[in-house]
């Protein structure tokens, strides 16, 4: 047998080999897909497949795919009590709470990314010890109290800024910011301020919708908090007017699904419309975090 056959032998060899390499990839890659979208996907289809039911139909089959699209239930949700009232006092905490750890957060993270101060690196384990601390109900409720901010929306927003994961995400994301910058504009004679506000402000856009997306889950979501230190209905977030559609004797189900899935939506939109800068600000802020 000739070089060249036995050359043209291995080359089928190699190409079967790599053909093989190849199929078994992309059968991985199938079955994880296959899952993701039974464990994350399914839920959510299952859900809005649920809230166009009505409760008869429900009853009758509870899995089964809905006969005809019913959005008597979505009606039912802004009809029935203060859903809408519910649903504005969530915006606002959520909008105000991260205006509030954002800007303090993103101040203190990079004079400590930076070491403008002494023990600057025992300041930033004393922040992140909030991630690995339990939630301090009872200190918490007493200091309100004694403030005089018990069942008051700016001492529920007090306690939920809580700059932990935060605090993380930006000061390793200020840490991969050349220092030069800094030196270059003491140099121009430009302002501490003036350069926060131009100059690292509009480059910290990825690692803002990092935190703001995983701050949010946890205002957005939060029932312990807002049952402990909210006891006004008038105040109540929408994660509370859930809670109306429980019986004691049963569950509205239907109901109860489209407004699961309307308090999930804007959460939901939010990291659709961040995804970019989610992907990088994570990404960036864990390289030298």
């Amino acid at each position: 047998m000739s070089d060249t056959q036995m050359a043209s032998i291995k080359r089928k060899k190699k190409s079967s080999s790599i053909g093989k390499e190849s199929f078994r990839t992309k059968i991985v890659i199938g079955s994880f897909i296959a899952l993701v979208l039974i464990v994350y996907v399914y839920p959510i289809l299952n859900l809005v497949n649920v809230s166009f039911k009505t409760s008869p139909e429900f009853m009758l089959d509870p899995i089964g795919l809905t006969n005809s699209i019913h959005f008597n239930n979505y009606i039912k949700v802004f009809v029935q009590g203060n859903f809408l009232r519910n649903f504005y006092n969530s915006l606002y905490y959520l909008f105000a709470s991260n205006l509030l750890v954002l800007s303090i957060t993103s101040l203190a993270a990079f004079v400590i990314s930076r070491r403008y101060i002494r023990f600057a690196g025992f300041f930033y384990v004393l922040f992140l010890a909030g991630l690995f601390l339990p939630e301090p109900l009872i200190p918490q409720f007493i200091l309100m109290n004694k403030l005089g901010l018990y069942n008051n929306p700016i001492g529920y927003i007090l306690t939920r800024t809580n700059p932990g994961i935060v605090m993380l995400l930006m000061v390793g994301y200020y840490r991969t910011l050349p220092k030069t910058f800094d030196e270059a504009a003491v140099l121009d004679g430009c302002g501490v301020m003036r350069y926060l506000a131009f100059f690292i402000l509009p480059m910290s856009k990825p690692v803002f919708a990092s935190a703001a997306i995983l701050f949010s889950v946890g205002v957005w979501n939060d029932i312990i908090g807002t049952t402990v230190f909210l006891t006004s209905p008038r105040y109540y977030p929408v994660i509370r007017a859930l809670f109306a559609f429980v019986g004691q004797y049963g569950t509205d189900w239907p109901p109860l699904a489209a407004a699961v899935f309307i308090v999930a939506t804007p959460l939901i939109i939010i990291f659709l419309f961040f995804q970019k800068y989610i992907i990088s600000g994570m990404v960036s802020g864990g390289v030298k975090g």
